[in-house]
């Protein structure tokens, strides 16, 4: 019996890497290896790309859907430096004339699995190819009702060549997706895509992208107010966000370091009052967040120096009163807000809140 699930695993494990295609790679590979494109290379670039596509859309199953898309992505440079001059831009023309069509056809089928998979394939066709002109194909799909789909549309727009090209070209066209982004963080749920959202902001050159980020903080530390988090290991890469965004943005480090403080001590917070509700993975979350954490404090507080790992491992007490200290109370502003300039916000009477957003103890199951 085992011999036989293994070989049923090698037969998968070819057919996935040994895709049977009806296209010939052979005339596309012969062009891709050429030092100089000539013009009459075009049609077959444009009659590979066009077949491809088409295969693809024909297809039912993922994994040989998923295997088209790879050889599309795959014959999509040149081998050699010289002939990607043209060779690149040519097929990059037909690829985004192929993929606004299929992106059309498949729209306008009626709602499947098969839609889903096939929509599923071009968005993560679209982030491969790393490109803003074919990227842009994803905005439509930010706020799809389908979370798989929402997650590798936002993933178009934290890929690290898109970040690049967005912030290197014109001012409003990345204002125009900067507020598409926002838009649709600002309505998402899913803690993995709002991560990827963040991963985006910290990089993104438009005063927007701070926007986005405390969007996403303000978000999170209300679940944690609530107490209705139960993914806290979404807070490791918001406040590693917020982090990179002063590195991005250093005129943003006011705002990045309230929205840092405020999250931060939230977290510590749900791990000093939570010890009789919260298991034990959801302690173990919270700390590594916390130690994490602390690592990126002396971005903002030179001086600091690990004070939180000590209190953790001597007691809750004296983890509280650390974040008191960094983070400021009732009774004086911390040293983060002191360092930096900046407060929570203003009482009733004007003055400036020094203590950051306060959870109340919850009631013990």
């Amino acid at each position: 019996m085992q011999n036989k699930k293994n070989i049923l695993s090698g037969l998968l494990i070819f057919a996935i890497l040994n895709p049977l295609f009806a296209i010939s790679t052979t005339q596309i590979d012969t062009i891709r290896n050429k030092e100089a494109i000539a013009d009459t290379d075009s049609a077959i670039i444009e009659d590979f790309v066009s077949e491809a596509f088409s295969e693809l859309l024909a297809k039912t199953d993922f994994s040989d859907v998923a295997a088209l898309r790879n050889a599309i992505v795959s014959k999509s440079s040149s081998a050699t430096a010289s002939g990607e001059i043209m060779y690149g831009p040519k097929y990059l023309a037909a690829l985004q004339k192929e993929l606004a069509d299929a992106f059309t056809k498949v729209n306008a089928m009626t709602e499947s699995q098969r839609k889903t998979v096939l929509t599923i394939n071009l968005l993560i066709l679209t982030n491969d190819i790393g490109k803003i002109d074919i990227s842009k194909a994803a905005l439509n799909y930010l706020q799809s009702p389908i979370t798989v789909i929402r997650y590798w549309a936002a993933k178009n727009f934290a890929n690290t060549n898109v970040i690049t090209q967005l912030n290197a070209g014109q001012e409003a066209d990345r204002k125009n997706i900067a507020e598409k982004i926002l838009n649709a963080a600002q309505a998402e749920q899913s803690s993995d895509i709002l991560v990827i959202y963040a991963q985006s902001a910290s990089g993104l050159k438009d005063t927007t992208g701070n926007d986005i980020l405390t969007a996403i903080a303000q978000k999170r530390i209300d679940l944690y107010i609530s107490w209705k988090v139960s993914d806290e290991m979404t807070e490791d890469s918001i406040l590693k966000a917020l982090v990179d965004r002063t590195k991005t943005d250093p005129d943003s480090t006011k705002v990045m370091a309230r929205y840092f403080s405020s999250l931060l001590s939230v977290v510590i917070q749900r791990y000093a009052l939570g010890q009789a509700i919260l298991d034990d993975a959801s302690k173990g979350y919270l700390v590594s967040i916390i130690v994490q954490g602390d690592k990126s404090v002396p971005t903002f507080v030179p001086e600091w120096s690990g004070n939180f790992k000590r209190a953790i491992d001597k007691d809750v007490a004296s983890l509280l009163t650390e974040s008191d200290a960094l983070f400021g109370s009732a009774a004086v502003s911390g040293k983060l807000p002191t360092t930096i300039g900046f407060d929570y916000g203003k009482n009733p009477d004007g003055s400036a809140k020094t203590i950051p957003p306060t959870l109340t103890k919850p009631q013990a199951k």
